[in-house]
């Protein structure tokens, strides 16, 4: 979709998302929790650890909720650059865009193991195809194409149904005769080794309260406040959590084994259904991963603009027609993502990665509030606010330190995991904080102190018009200059073939051109460097001349097969020019016109 977006078209582009998610975690979070738990009985690990990871949402969703009443037009990031430092808030907007990052990635892998049941899966290199399908998913934005919000819906709700399908249909089979248990031959991988089983299950619970941070502001281009009511969120993702416990015990009734090579909701699917109702779950869960991955991708591009408009990344990136710039940088993300499938070995290390990253970004925020509310405290005499200041900070206070809690826990239970994703988080947030540091040097550098400096006028401009043969683009080229009334105009040659520049030189004559001629240089010579000492010598003639270069240039704004034989790269003559002090380089276009219109 290359057109102009509407505040509708991004309304419903995050609705798409949102809808996207929520099924993403429909299946990640039950089949992490069976990873994690190792086959422990519902009414313990299980049930344990997804009241933990609920209560966790809850608490996310307040701390949100607090942000929209006290911050509706900021965002996380800003709010941790306005009340910490600048660095801190490029960290907070790399966590967002490695989380999607990862989104895409643990979609990615739903999308090729839900095949399982019509290909054979181990004698794949799972991360390798994994990989090739992030790039190839990343193709379409990279050339400038991203499908619409009806587009995704499409590839979702099937596979939302089908999860209906198999709830309500194992809780009928379930009612009716009971289920039988799931055979553990040939399907079992080795569990991943988790030494706190309840530990472990928290942390595939927390998934939803992660991705939470993910649905809370609103996409690029909508007239509203930043943030989204939690409230409204919350009403997707409740019915989430009752899926997921659905999921759970229906697992636990079949005795599903920890860790399968098919997602755990095609492994129910398995147990419930033939053959040919399994084969069609599975090519619907496969488009949803595929949808999802998509509306992931639309969603980073989307907030690549908001970091741009915010000054996180060059605010040039936020231009509507900066596409190549975003696409620069989306490219570098979906190669991240092709790169992080190696690391997420295991659903239980994807959601530890994402919970990692999004909570070290609610920590910040959280800081961020704390620092506000003092300051309010501390400057405010308006009761109101200083009351609402103390309530914010013993609220930010306690869902800090209860964040903090959980990366305490994944620290200890998955601490592999968790370095990786701090190493995911810290890679992007250094290369930023280079970028800023070295945007902030150059504008310093560039920063005129004194604003009557610089502003004589030069004694003489020298014009010179690069000349291999005497040509349309080259005499229109010199009409043009000749119009700008410079001091001195000369047409310049390197007599690199003899026979030309006798041509030329005859040309020139007949033409009776009211401009000097010169040729530099010996016969089959250098082409460069005759130029650069002949603009040299200029300038040390007069260090208040400049001199000003004309290239013709041929363009075709119309005809395919015209600009496939028109140059397009820079010569490097001109390249090299443009280092000398005093010298001004132009090129002069020259249009072809269609060949048919002529």
């Amino acid at each position: 979709m290359t057109a102009t977006r509407t505040p509708g078209d991004y309304r419903n582009l995050r609705v798409a998302a949102t809808a996207g998610l929520a099924l993403l975690l429909l299946v990640q979070t039950p089949q992490s929790i069976i990873q994690a738990g190792g086959g422990a009985s519902l009414d313990r690990e299980y049930g344990a650890s997804l009241l933990i990871g609920a209560t966790v949402l809850l608490a996310v969703a307040l701390g949100y909720r607090l942000l929209t009443r006290m911050v509706p037009r900021t965002a996380d990031h800003q709010l941790v650059a306005r009340y910490i430092s600048e660095p801190f808030s490029v960290v907070a907007a790399a966590a967002k865009l490695m989380s999607y990052a990862l989104i895409v990635a643990i979609a990615a892998g739903f999308a090729v193991r839900s095949l399982s049941p019509l290909i054979d899966l181990g004698s794949l290199d799972l991360p390798f195809v994994q990989s090739i399908a992030i790039v190839v998913l990343a193709v379409p934005t990279l050339l400038g194409w991203q499908p619409g919000p009806r587009t995704l819906i499409a590839t979702i709700a099937p596979a939302a149904a089908s999860i209906g399908v198999i709830i309500v249909g194992g809780l009928i089979i379930e009612l009716a005769s009971g289920l039988k248990t799931l055979p553990e031959a040939g399907a079992i991988d080795s569990p991943v080794g988790v030494t706190w089983l309840l530990g472990g299950g928290v942390l595939g619970a927390c998934l939803p309260a992660a991705v939470l941070g993910l649905m809370t502001e609103r996409s690029f281009g909508e007239e509203t406040s930043r943030r989204i009511e939690p409230r409204s969120l919350l009403t997707v993702m409740i019915p989430t959590i009752l899926g997921i416990a659905a999921l759970l015990y229906l697992s636990d009734v079949v005795s599903l084994p920890p860790s399968t090579k098919a997602p755990s909701v095609i492994a129910l699917a398995e147990v419930f259904f033939p053959d040919a109702v399994v084969a069609i779950i599975a090519v619907s869960f496969s488009l949803a991963g595929l949808g999802i991955a998509l509306a992931a991708y639309c969603q980073l591009i989307l907030l690549l603009r908001l970091l741009a408009t915010d000054g996180i990344l060059p605010r040039h990136v936020a231009a509507a027609d900066a596409h190549g710039s975003r696409r620069a940088v989306f490219g570098v993300i979906a190669l991240t993502c092709a790169v992080a499938v190696y690391l997420i070995a295991s659903p239980l290390g994807g959601s530890t990665m994402v919970v990692t990253i999004m909570f070290v970004g609610f920590l910040l925020t959280m800081v961020a509030l704390l620092a506000r509310a003092r300051k309010l405290r501390r400057a405010s005499t308006d009761l109101r606010e200083r009351q609402n200041a103390s309530r914010s900070t013993r609220t930010a206070l306690v869902l800090g330190l209860f964040v903090l809690s959980i990366l305490a826990i994944s620290t200890f239970v998955q601490p592999v995991f968790t370095v990786a994703g701090l190493t995911i988080l810290a890679i992007p947030s250094v290369a930023l904080l280079a970028l800023r540091r070295g945007m902030g040097k150059i504008g310093a550098t560039l920063a005129a102190s004194d604003l009557s400096a610089g502003r004589s006028l030069p004694t003489r401009v020298h014009a010179i018009v690069l000349v291999e043969k005497l040509d349309r683009p080259t005499l229109q080229a010199i009409s043009y200059v000749r119009a700008t009334r410079p001091s001195t105009m000369t047409g310049l040659v390197v007599d690199v073939d003899p026979q030309v520049t006798e041509a030329l030189t005859r040309d020139w004559m007949a033409a009776e051109l009211p401009v000097e001629l010169r040729i530099l240089g010996t016969p089959r010579g250098a082409a460069r460097r005759p130029v650069i000492e002949h603009v040299r010598s200029l300038r040390r003639a007069s260090a208040r001349d400049i001199v000003i270069i004309y290239a013709p240039r041929v363009v075709s704004p119309s005809a395919t097969w015209q600009r496939f034989f028109v140059r397009h790269s820079t010569p490097a003559l001109l390249s090299e020019l443009k280092l000398e002090p005093g010298v001004i380089v132009a090129e002069v276009p020259y249009q072809i016109e269609d060949v048919e219109e002529q």
